[in-house]
């Protein structure tokens, strides 16, 4: 990729939104791009990782597998999401695993290089913060959800939280949305339908409208089954 390029595309990610110019540009001098084919796993849990890592372009998810082979997709990140946060600054093995769920591209910057970036501008660590607390939330919701709600109230908590106008547009496969939600593909295929024939729900490709919104809430706060 051409570093004009780079940097027109870096400079639009908000985690960099506030960086001076000869900031953006020793970033993008000293940054290594990576490509990441589709389905290409890009580490594992048995991975150890140094620096910061931004998905340039493309879509990823970083999911664990269980030691009965079942996977349970926790993120699923697009283009400006930085991943492998640990290794920032304290490095070693990996949480979990990553995975390009479409044809991706990697942005790598060293330790040494972040760290003097955020030494000279704080706000890069402000929103790296914000990026943190939010995944942390995230990840919580998803504790909740697995250990605590049936699979109608994990999906209809899914579909609400993605809600736009009242329709929900799928960026993932019914197969990926399974291993979200931390079912099997059948066993989503008769939720759906069974939301389908309640009415809650009219499904149409991977747009999801929401005919009953109040009826999906409740179900959402675990109050259906």
């Amino acid at each position: 990729m051409k570093k004009s390029k780079l940097r027109k595309i870096v400079a639009g990610f908000p985690l960099f939104s506030e960086l001076r110019e000869e900031q953006l540009d020793r970033l993008i001098e000293h940054a290594i791009v990576s490509p990441l084919p589709k389905k290409a796993l890009f580490f594992s849990e048995a991975t150890t990782a140094h620096g910061m890592h931004i998905l340039l372009t493309g879509k990823v998810k970083l999911f664990k597998v269980s030691e009965e082979g079942k996977e349970q997709t926790i993120f699923i990140l697009g283009p400006g999401e930085p991943f492998c946060l640990c290794s920032v600054f304290c490095g070693g093995r990996l949480p979990g695993s990553l995975a390009a769920l479409e044809d991706s591209e990697i942005l790598f910057i060293s330790p040494r290089e972040y760290e003097h970036l955020m030494r000279e501008d704080p706000s890069i660590m402000m929103n790296m913060m914000r990026v943190m607390s939010r995944r942390l939330k995230e990840a919580m919701d998803l504790i909740d959800s697995l250990s605590l709600k049936q699979v109608p109230s994990r999906l209809a908590a899914y579909f609400l939280s993605r809600e736009k106008d009242g329709k929900v547009t799928l960026d993932v496969s019914y197969r990926e949305l399974s291993k979200i939600i931390g079912i099997t593909p059948e066993a989503l295929s008769r939720v759906l339908k069974k939301m389908t024939g309640e009415r809650l729900i009219q499904v149409e490709g991977s747009n999801i409208y929401l005919k009953n919104r109040a009826q999906l809430a409740d179900a959402g706060d675990g109050r259906l089954s």
